[in-house]
Order: C-alpha cells, then structure tokens, then sequence
C-alpha cells in the first residue's frame, strides 16, 4: 500500500474510533436506569439468598421519664388525686439484629414470603462498633402500669359474677345454718373441734373456710361454703384431711347437702312481704314464693333481701346508702337480667362507657344495649333503658358500677393482687417483657402461671427474663416471627418491595374491621393500613418528586402515613428526595393497640390515654428510588389529667400531655456504600467519565477505542511526515 495512504487511513481509523466513542458514551449512560431496574427486582441473588439481607443491623435509641413519686402516687384513693413527677432518663442504646427466613416465591402474583423476627442487645454490655453505649438497662423507672388499665376494665365484669357467686353463697350459708342443727354430720368428724371448724373456721376474715362462716361485713363477698365447695370438687381426699372428715360417705353425704343449696337444687319458701312480680307489684298478702340460690342472688341484687328485706351493699341500694325516695325492687326476672348482663364485656363496659362520656355508644336496636357502627347515639339516661325501667332505677345502677366498684371496689381488690396504677421495672423489662403477676391471676388463677401475663413496648424475639425470674428457672416465651408478603416489582415496578400483607393482614390490627366491629365503630377502620407500605423503596425507580409526591411508610406499627415530598437534598455527596412529616399526637390515641380486646373496652375513655407522635425525616436516591437515610424519632404521650378525669375533652395539643417514653432512630448509608451509589450511578451517567470506575466490562471499550485511536493517529501522522519527507528530498 501505499505509504502516502496508509497514513490517512490510519487518520480516517483513529477519527472513526473517535466518532464511534461519542454514540458508544450516549449509549452506555442511557443503559445506567435500566440496569438499576433490572438489578432492583428481588431476586434469590440479592434478597433470599443474600447473606445481608437474611441478617441485618440497626442500632436504637430509647429515652425514658421516670415517675420519681409513684410510692405516693400509689396510695389509693389519696395519691390518685396527686401530680406525677417526671424526671428524663436516657438514652439506652440497643443493636437490633433482624433475622429473616426465607418461605416462598410466588412468580405468578411476583411475591415472596419470608418470616422476620429482631432480636436486642444492650450497647452498655456489647460493642455497637461507635454506637453508643448508652446509659444501663437494668436501671429501674417508674411509669404508668399498663396491664393495670387492662385489668380495671377486664375486671369489671369479673367483679359482678363475684357479687353473684357471693349472694348466692350467703343463700346456701342462710339456708344450712338453719338445717345444721336437725342434722347428725357431726358424727362424720374425728371430733369436736374438727366439727367446730367445718362450721366455722375463719369467721370474720377474708379466708372463710367453715360452711357457715363469711368473712368481713364490709365485704361481703367471701364465703365458707363456696371455700368449701371448690376444695371439695378439685380434691376429695385432700378436703377430708383438712376438715377431718372420717369416711367417704360422710364426704358424699356433706357434699350433696352443701350442693344442693348452693347451685340451686334445694328451694325455700318465703313470703311476699319482700317479693315482687315482673311488674314490680308486690305479691299480695301472705303468698309465697319457692326460690333457689339464683332466684335469691336476683331478688338481692335488684332490690331486698327476699329473706329478710335488708339492703345489700351490692345490690341497687347499695346497702340504704342511696338517699332515694324509696325503694328499688326489680324482682327476680329484671334484677337477674341486668345481673347477668353486668357480667359480660357489653353490659359492663356500656355501663362505663355512658357514665363517663354521658351518651350510649352508637346503638342499632334502642329496645335494648345492641351496639353497632352507624347506630343512633343517644343520652344515658336513654342508654339505661336498656338494663332497666326507668331513668331512676338507670341511676342506681350506673351508682353502684362506677361510684362503689369500678372506683372503689376494683382498685382495691387490683391493689390485693398485686397490681397498681403505676410500677416500677428495669429498662429491659419495660421495653422487651415482664410477668405481670396480677394479669396472671386474673387469666388463670395462678400468679406463677407463667405461661401467661407477659407485657412488653417492643417486640424482642423473645420476652426478656429478669434475674429475678431467671433464677426460678423461668423460660423465656418465644413470640412468633412476623410472616410478611412483599411484591418482587417484577410485574409492576413501581410495587417494588411493597407490602403485600403482614401475618395475613392488610391493616393494622388495632385498626381493622374487626377492631371497628368489636367498638361499634368508636375505633376508626384503616381498610388496607398497610398494603403496599414501603420495603425501602418510595414507588420503585426514577423518581420525582411532582410524580411521586408522597412515601407511604409504617412506623413501628401505630401509624401508617403517607408522607410527603418536601424537595431535595444531599446526603453524604449523594442527591437525594426528602420525605418529612410529623404526625398530630392528638389524632392517635394508642389504647385501642395497647388494650387490643377487639371489645367496647378498648373505647373506654381514660382507661390508657396515651397517644403517639412521630417525627420522621427520609431521604431517597432518585435514580433507584432507594431509601437511603432516615431519621425517626417517635414519642409517647400520656393526658395525665384524663387518669382521674376520663370525661374530659380530648387533648387539644401536645402541651396538654406528658412525653413518657422516646425511641430514635437513624439509618443512613455507609461511606462505603456512598461511594458505590456514587460510582454506579452518577459516574456511569456521565458523557465523559462513565468508564473510569471500571465497574463492568463494558467499560473497557471506551478507553480501547481512545487507545485504538491516539495509535491511529500518532502512527499515521508519523507516515504522513515520513512520506513529505521523502517527497521534499526528491
């Protein structure tokens, strides 16, 4: 070839590689936002099988207040009525390990399942590499009990089955003490004194154990016989031992006698001096009436003793202390309706709710308490026509539910077992569980169940055992991972992550229909709460923020905003959206999540009034759509004023309620995985300098075709000027 036209060949190869490097550089940056949405659909390669993704770590900051008076705040009725002292303590500082166990992918729907459970450990005790360590966990604070608020409106119920029991006791007691002298059991003890105390053992206090024996007069609620009857029935052998009954046909015979009596077999005949028929009427002169232990329990409840015509002291007259105008007497039929009604979670908690609100919860039937959502709300006094007659009879009622024993009775009767407005427990027990031995009881009998009455404010994978408990030997109870389905964004890009549902839910339980349902529609439905909630992605890829103006986003469970896009920002060199709201602690009263009854006590004003407030800041990276940093700080508030005062306004503002506790947190993206973002998504978008990070092998081309053309260019130069050479020496 000709040297003269190799050299401008070789200058035509370099230009070309020049042209070739400019459509190369428009084509390779314009590949960069389909490589993120190809590579951002969860796949086995980065999410299941992904060894990040299966373990992964955050750290956690908790403040707390500390009720510096709670021994006097405690002193009831007197310290109810005082100002608690708080006092901030804080921060603790934990390491959240989140496991994750991959369950299942679904191609056809573009889901995956997986179980998620987190697991605590203290930064005081571990290294959280710079984090922390935060102040001791096991210090103890003070703060409002919550189990306590649980119990007080479980417990109501509880306490009018008692009165009935009670009343019906007496019945049996009234009835064989006036048999025990025609019979001869007291051949069936080992001797006198054995006999005595089958009578009569502990008269007069609140362990009665003999048959004719009631404990004290101002509580009239503790039984011999029913002592009697119970131990009986659980351990024949056992009671024989302890009464000193010498055969087993005494035992039968004893215990068909007591029996009868007490579950209404036997009948007594009174007279109509006390009784009244359905009506109200009394019975005419000198009829009588057979009645059993109910029918007694009935009469006594809803007006007189049928026997001897006193007032009961929990009963309607509550004991003659209602200055009344005369005298309530619902007879048999009505007093054992609303009886029986004030012994379920409607008839008790409607009783509460209209005494403090001062209407009925809505009502779908108004002939009687049949609660619905879209009902009629009416007055109380309306409301009470559904246990009783009249407005009259309605006040009595509401008297003695909320005057003698939702306010009197049933704190001290919490305070017997063992449980208070407010406790005091270590960091560890307040944030990730402690055995409330009241609730225990209450659900089983036992305050050393320990299968039960657990409480915790976060979900650890398992609740925490204090040294206390550990050295008994007591396990800690597993609570089960959550089971969530998430969209791969395979099919739609933009549900990339979403939440598809949570242990089958779409909705937060404390406001789902069932919840809604249970309170007659006082606790709001949030159909789909928490479908499509962000897994870390605002709407999938390439974003903006005038097409993708708000970030749906769960926080911790209490509320699901959609928050909004307030503009950009930076973020570590990195640009960024920025997502910010803070919500109105006002507007999210947390009883319903806390109680979680799914019943008209988890509307019950006053009973936990405590409410969430959330101030979260999160910022994501256009391009991928990623969440790449967020700040949340989350506090709950308590209306220290609604505790003795449930009928107040609800709070208008957060200066009207005390802050108790505090969680921040604050993930953000590594340097490291800044200058990833930074190189694989701002440099390879560059027209100049894309394939200098040298990420794939596609940028090798560029600085070959460059190489390719500068040696085009220098040799065919150097051909050019060698041929000129040539030709001026001719």
């Amino acid at each position: 070839m000709n040297p003269n036209n190799m050299g401008k060949g070789l200058l035509v190869v370099g230009a070309v590689m020049l042209v070739l490097a400019v459509p190369l550089s428009i084509v390779a940056t314009s590949m960069v936002q389909g490589t993120i949405d190809s590579a951002s659909i969860r796949t086995a390669e980065n999410t299941w099988e992904s060894e990040s993704w299966l373990t992964s770590v955050s750290y956690r900051d908790y403040y707390a207040y500390d009720v510096t008076n709670v021994d006097e705040l405690n002193e009831f009725p007197e310290g109810w009525a005082k100002t608690p002292e708080f006092e901030l303590k804080g921060p603790y500082t934990f390491k959240v390990t989140t496991e994750r166990v991959f369950v299942n992918h679904n191609s056809t729907d573009a889901t995956y399942e997986y179980t998620e459970s987190a697991s605590f450990e203290s930064c005081f005790d571990v290294d959280c590499e710079g984090n922390g360590p935060g102040e001791d966990p096991r210090d103890q604070l003070s703060n409002l009990n919550v189990p306590y608020a649980t119990l007080k409106v479980a417990t109501l119920p509880q306490v009018f089955e008692i009165i009935r029991d009670s009343m019906e006791a007496r019945f049996a007691m009234l009835m064989l003490e006036e048999e025990s002298n025609e019979t001869n059991f007291s051949n069936c003890f080992a001797n006198e004194a054995d006999y005595s105390e089958f009578l009569n053992g502990g008269e007069g206090t609140k362990n009665p154990t003999g048959i004719l024996a009631e404990g004290p007069s101002s509580e009239p609620i503790y039984y011999g016989v029913t002592h009697f009857l119970d131990s009986a029935n659980s351990n024949s052998e056992q009671t024989m031992s302890d009464y000193g009954i010498i055969s087993n046909s005494c035992m039968d015979d004893i215990m068909v006698w007591t029996g009868n009596w007490y579950n209404g077999i036997s009948t007594y005949e009174v007279s109509g001096e006390h009784l009244v028929d359905s009506e109200g009427d009394p019975y005419p002169e000198n009829a009588t009436e057979n009645i059993t232990a109910s029918d007694y329990a009935n009469m006594s409840f809803g007006g007189v003793d049928p026997i001897d015509g006193s007032f009961p002291l929990f009963g309607l007259n509550n004991g003659g202390f209602l200055d009344l105008d005369r005298t309530i007497n619902l007879g048999n039929e009505l007093g054992g309706s609303v009886l029986d009604s004030m012994t379920t979670t409607t008839g008790a908690g409607g009783m509460v709710y209209m005494s403090t609100v001062g209407s009925t919860p809505p009502i779908i039937d108004v002939s009687g308490p049949d609660y619905g959502p879209g009902g009629l709300v009416l007055d109380k006094y309306s409301g009470f026509r559904g246990y009783v007659n009249d407005a009259f009879q309605g006040f009595a009622l509401e008297h003695l539910t909320m005057n003698v024993i939702y306010n009197d009775v049933v704190p001290r009767y919490l305070e017997e077992i063992g449980s208070q407005r407010w406790t005091t427990l270590s960091i560890n027990e307040w944030l990730f569980g402690w055995h409330d031995s009241a609730t225990a009881f209450s659900l089983s009998g036992s305050s050393d169940n320990y299968s039960t009455g657990w409480f915790s404010l976060d979900a650890n994978a398992s609740f925490y055992v204090n040294p206390e408990l550990a050295e008994k030997g007591v396990e800690s109870p597993e609570i089960p991972p959550t089971w969530i389905v998430r969209n791969t964004g395979a099919l739609e890009l933009t549900k990339l992550d979403k939440l598809v549902s949570a242990n089958n839910l779409t909705e937060l339980d404390w406001h789902s229909e069932e919840m809604y349902e249970g309170t007659y529609g006082l606790v709001e439905w949030e159909p789909n709460g928490l479908r499509y909630a962000s897994g870390g992605w605002v709407d999938g890829t390439n974003i903006d923020c005038e097409a993708n103006k708000y970030l749906k986003y769960n926080l911790a469970g209490f509320i699901v905003p959609n928050i909004p896009c307030v503009g950009s920002s930076d973020v570590k060199g990195i640009d960024a959206l920025h997502y910010s709201i803070e919500t109105n602690a006002t507007e999210r009263p947390i009883q319903a999540k806390l109680l979680n009854t799914k019943t008209i006590l988890d509307a019950l004003p006053g009973s936990i009034p405590l409410y969430f407030n959330a101030e979260a800041d999160l910022y994501a990276e256009p391009k991928s759509g990623f969440i790449i940093k967020g700040d949340v700080v989350s506090t709950f508030y308590l209306d220290v004023e609604a505790l003795n005062n449930p009928s107040k306004d609800a709070p208008e503002s957060k200066d009207e309620l005390q802050p108790v506790f505090v969680i921040e947190i604050h993930p953000e993206l590594s340097d490291e995985q800044a200058s990833t973002i930074q190189s694989q998504i701002y440099t390879n978008q560059n027209l100049i300098t894309w394939w200098t990070n040298f990420d794939t092998p596609f940028d090798m081309i560029l600085p070959i075709l460059i190489l390719i053309s500068t040696a085009c260019f220098f040799f065919g130069k150097k051909q050019l000027v060698k041929t000129e050479i040539v030709w001026s020496e001719e």
